[in-house]
């Protein structure tokens, strides 16, 4: 399930954030000009004074003195609403696997790969005799991306499950990270488990983003999710508390499964 909650690094968001600040002071302006407004009149002219004569000569100098004051009011109020614009960039556009890993010169380069490993971290990588029940539950969804079952202790439970979805495999992912933000993704995957206690952690030579977090009732049900630009993967594990720990491992399972040769 999809839970998608209002994207707050959003260009739309950003821009009507900027716009609301601008409010404020236009609300300012329009009042200061309007209060102003018998100030600046001064008084009737005279009788017999010119119409260019002292009277009429002070009415332009409030006048002018009150618009420059606006003048500045104003472009302080952009030049701020302009600083505060800092939509974060899509997905899609962040640094990862689509062009290459952040560390580019010690990187493979050539075709890539999605490949988990065998066995990992004390994680051995079960048959499909031993999941045929958690495949029978997860053809009842719809289908995204990939998944990989890891028993640990060797009771033939699933001790750890491995999914990762591709922009070469799925083009609704490749919508999502063109619409969204990694922080975006990353706070809809963790709203749909309930976590409320998820950090990011290190990410590795791949680039993106790492998180990790626990299940709302569950302490000791671990899971992380990264990304980058065209990639979303999530590494559920059960038995691990520690989010660092379970931190550590997603990213030696991310490094394991990401090859490119």
């Amino acid at each position: 399930m999809i839970y998608l909650s209002i994207d707050s690094t959003s260009e739309a968001y950003e821009a009507g954030r900027a716009l609301g600040f601008l409010l404020g002071p236009a609300v300012l302006m329009l009042v200061l000009w309007f209060a102003t407004a018998s100030w600046r009149r001064v008084s009737a002219l005279p009788p017999g004074e010119a119409a260019d004569g002292p009277t009429a000569a002070l009415r332009v100098r409030r006048r002018r003195t009150v618009l420059i004051i606006l003048g500045l009011l104003g472009a302080g109020a952009v030049v701020s609403a302009v600083l505060r614009y800092a939509p974060e960039p899509r997905a899609a556009e962040t640094a990862g696997a689509a062009s290459g890993p952040m560390e580019a010169d010690a990187a493979p380069t050539g075709p890539r790969t999605i490949t988990p490993p065998a066995a990992l971290d004390g994680y051995r990588l079960m048959t499909e005799k031993e999941t045929a029940s958690y495949r029978e539950v997860e053809a009842g969804r719809l289908p995204c991306g990939r998944t990989w079952y890891y028993d640990r202790d060797d009771d033939g439970r699933a001790d750890g499950i491995l999914h990762i979805d591709t922009t070469q495999w799925s083009q609704k992912l490749a919508e999502e990270k063109r619409r969204d933000s990694i922080t975006q993704e990353f706070r809809n995957f963790f709203a749909g488990a309930r976590s409320s206690d998820s950090a990011e952690y290190p990410s590795g030579p791949l680039g993106g983003r790492l998180a990790c977090g626990h299940y709302e009732n569950n302490p000791a049900m671990s899971m992380c999710a990264w990304s980058d630009a065209s990639t979303l993967g999530t590494f559920a594990q059960n038995g691990v508390g520690e989010l660092s720990e379970a931190a550590r491992t997603t990213l030696d399972f991310r490094n394991a499964s990401d090859q490119r040769t």
